[in-house]
């Protein structure tokens, strides 16, 4: 069995999902497979795809599985298509790319394969990435930049990998996106995967459910090791805008509220509460700017619930008088 499985799903974007997959295959370690799920690309992008996955044929051979979905309008979303690539993949751990991203450092996944090995029965391994917005990179875009500063004074291993506890993870206020989240495979199956209703902010729902189901070492590098294109407003071809707004907050909504009721740590469930009321805000926010005060009064109360703010009071009483009014 390999090391690693990679696992990549794609849909109806060849040319980004070439440079993933160049990412892929740049990387210096060679004991792994790669599983790529196509969710129902449109037939007009056979060929460059096609195309692409020529090199990766020609490099791992029978160390590359392609599954092809069946077409459908909106896909089968990328939860669904990484769950067929895990159920296919064999490796001891799993790594994920989104295929709109990419692999930045060459030395990742050997980097990762010896803080593992060091580490008998890790359960994940987090990294790094950086964010970037139409090729400029964001400020304060690392994902975990607030957990190296938490971690200081402890020895890290030869590589600087360090073990952390959900409590570090919680108190860094982020998640490890699925690009530099490595996952054994037991606990992937453990958690039964990512939840395929949740077509937003799947990567965080899983990955808080990885933490919480967490038995075995945690461990962390800061190095930067990917590339997260952010996706531009201005285009629909991708996930997080094609998406209406609405539909989002409900997504957020459903995270919030599995990790409320579901996770075993405390301070996850506290944790989720408090996202609850972030997301109730901002749909209540969205509803105010679309003209329906009362549905935004409504769930502006709601907020205040779970965050007991002097400022969400404030911005649930002003909804409610504009409701009042407008009858």
């Amino acid at each position: 069995m390999p090391f690693f499985s990679i696992l990549i799903a794609t849909r109806d974007r060849p040319a980004l999902f070439g440079e993933a997959l160049a990412s892929v295959l740049a990387q210096d370690f060679d004991d792994v497979e790669l599983v790529v799920v196509d969710d129902g690309s449109a037939e007009t992008h056979r060929p460059a795809y096609e195309a692409v996955l020529g090199p990766a044929r020609a490099r791992l051979g029978d160390r590359l599985r392609e599954i092809r979905l069946v077409h459908r309008p909106n896909g089968h979303g990328s939860s669904y298509a990484l769950n067929v690539a895990a159920a296919a993949a064999s490796g001891d751990y799993l790594a994920c790319l989104d295929d709109d991203d990419c692999w930045t450092d060459k030395g990742h996944l050997a980097r990762a394969a010896r803080s593992l090995r060091r580490a008998p029965g890790a359960d994940l391994y987090t990294a790094n990435q950086a964010a970037f917005l139409r090729g400029e990179p964001l400020p304060d875009g690392l994902w975990l930049a607030a957990l190296a500063p938490l971690l200081a004074g402890r020895a890290g291993d030869e590589d600087g990998t360090w073990h952390v506890r959900i409590d570090d993870l919680i108190a860094a206020q982020g998640f490890c996106h699925l690009n530099c989240l490595i996952v054994r495979r037991g606990l992937w199956e453990a958690v039964g995967g990512l939840d395929e209703a949740i077509r937003w902010e799947n990567d965080r729902d899983f990955y808080i459910r990885l933490i919480d189901a967490a038995t075995g070492p945690i461990l962390h590098n800061p190095a930067v090791v990917s590339r997260h294109n952010v996706p531009d407003p201005a285009r629909t071809d991708n996930i997080t805008t094609s998406i209406p707004q609405m539909m989002k907050r409900l997504h957020q909504l459903r995270v919030a509220d599995k990790t409320a009721l579901f996770s075993r740590h405390p301070a996850l469930r506290e944790e989720g509460r408090r996202e609850r009321g972030f997301a109730l805000q901002k749909l209540a926010r969205d509803l105010a700017r679309a003209g329906d005060r009362k549905a935004a009064a409504h769930y502006a109360r709601s907020a205040l619930a779970d965050t007991r703010s002097a400022g969400v009071a404030a911005r649930a009483a002003l909804y409610t008088l504009k409701a009042l009014l407008a009858r």
